[in-house]
């Protein structure tokens, strides 16, 4: 179903190391679900603070052929509301959209000031995440309070998985009537199918490894699974795709366990993949790396948190007790009719429940209502009362340099079309 949208203007402000393609699973519903937002019709404008352009050649790792527009931005400029509104003015938007609570309280008063509805993505309940890498109780509290007057200040919330809406009604205590469920989804004209590869057995992890729960899944993962299974598969291979910090890649890798680092094109892996690995025991949200590995019609092994969100994927294995792991993977070995079937039914409950276009059409009918039912010039800025606007929870995995460049970019179909210094 295509939408008639062309009236639609959406800006998207997000703090993030935005690359093409994407990276991390924030970014990578951020960029897929943003340009086929464009196909169907809207604009799509996003606002990034500059945290991988030093020079103009870096800005070509964001060249692409659709109608998305990125606004790439000094970090001192980033950081000043009053400049910040004056950009926003100038771009016309119908919806303000934030992809964590912390930045919409920082900016909120620039939605308000130009009259724009505000749309706040929870990609993970923070209090829920913070409890389980074991924060002091006075930060989770923090992040229970940023969470809420966010979620409170925002016309409509969007979370992915009925476990975090869930939570964050009866967490965060946030309005059951605001919240609007959107899971990722999966571009399957992108993301092709191949089915488990058994011309020799690779088993596959995908994350970013400078984030804790991946991190420490990778962890177990070498102590625990690879020894065990390397013992009745001696040719078998295992690979961990993303960004990894360097004494983590020192310690672990060896032969046949093998660190890629960051990929520009992820199906090269899962082509040769015959089983995916998902034990992660820590976190919140919904974990891309499931709709990857389906979409390829790969059998998952995951954790029950790892599954969050995929309720309606039937054909995963889910086993919460590591020590298992090694016994379920090589059953799997040995029986390549079973690999394949429970391969096939993935993909098909993939693209039954988390097709783009269907996602993409849902989250166009929530911009207009929230559109229909906004009430313009009628709202003053209430007096936001808080702790402390700590930084956001992904700047401490300390995986980004500190930019130099004063440039504002901006970015579209493949080319810089505006470039200024701004002091």
């Amino acid at each position: 179903m295509s939408l008639k949208n062309k009236n639609i203007t959406l800006g998207i402000i997000i703090d993030t190391a935005l690359k093409i393609p994407p990276n991390t699973g924030v970014t990578y519903r951020l960029y897929f679900l943003s340009k086929k937002l464009t196909e169907k019709g809207l604009k799509v404008k996003l606002f990034l603070c500059n945290r991988n352009i030093n020079s103009n050649k870096d800005a070509e790792s964001l060249f692409e052929n659709s109608t998305m527009e990125y606004h790439i931005i000094p970090e001192k400029i980033f950081y000043d509301v009053k400049k910040m509104k004056s950009i926003i003015k100038e771009n016309s938007l119908d919806i303000l959209q934030f992809e964590d609570a912390i930045s919409l309280l920082r900016y909120y008063e620039i939605g308000v000031k130009l009259n724009i509805p505000i749309c706040l993505e929870m990609h993970d309940v923070e209090t829920t995440l913070k409890e389980f890498l074991g924060y002091r109780k006075d930060e989770i509290k923090n992040a229970q309070i940023i969470s809420h007057n966010a979620c409170r200040l925002a016309q409509a919330i969007v979370c992915m998985t009925s476990l975090d809406h869930s939570e964050l009604i009866h967490k965060v205590n946030v309005s059951k009537g605001k919240l609007t469920l959107i899971p990722n989804p999966i571009d399957l004209d992108y993301f092709f199918y191949y089915g488990p590869y058994i011309k020799s057995f690779n088993i596959i992890f995908v994350g970013n490894m400078f984030y804790w729960p991946n991190k420490n899944a990778m962890e177990q993962i070498a102590k625990k699974i690879y020894p065990e299974v390397i013992k009745k598969a001696k040719d078998i291979k295992f690979y961990f795709i993303g960004m990894i910090p360097k004494k983590i890649r020192k310690k672990y890798e060896k032969d046949n366990f093998i660190f890629t680092g960051s990929v520009d094109n992820l199906n090269e892996y899962l082509k040769i993949a015959t089983l995916a690995l998902c034990p992660v025991i820590e976190g919140s949200g919904m974990k891309v790396k499931l709709l990857n590995y389906c979409a390829a019609g790969l059998p998952v092994i995951t954790s029950k948190i790892g599954a969050s969100g995929y309720e309606k994927v039937k054909s995963l294995l889910i086993e919460n007790d590591i020590d298992n792991y090694p016994n379920v993977i090589v059953d799997l070995l040995n029986h390549h009719s079973k690999l394949k079937k429970i391969g096939r039914s993935n993909r098909k409950y993939i693209e039954k429940n988390f097709d783009i276009n269907d996602i993409a059409d849902k989250t166009i009918r929530l911009y207009k209502k929230m559109i229909d039912n906004f009430q313009y010039k009628n709202r003053i800025i209430r007096k936001k009362r808080i702790t402390k606007l700590v930084q956001l929870l992904w700047l401490d995995e300390k995986r980004v340099k500190t930019i130099t460049n004063k440039n504002y970019y901006i970015i579209n179909n493949g080319k810089i079309i505006y470039k200024k210094e701004i002091a």
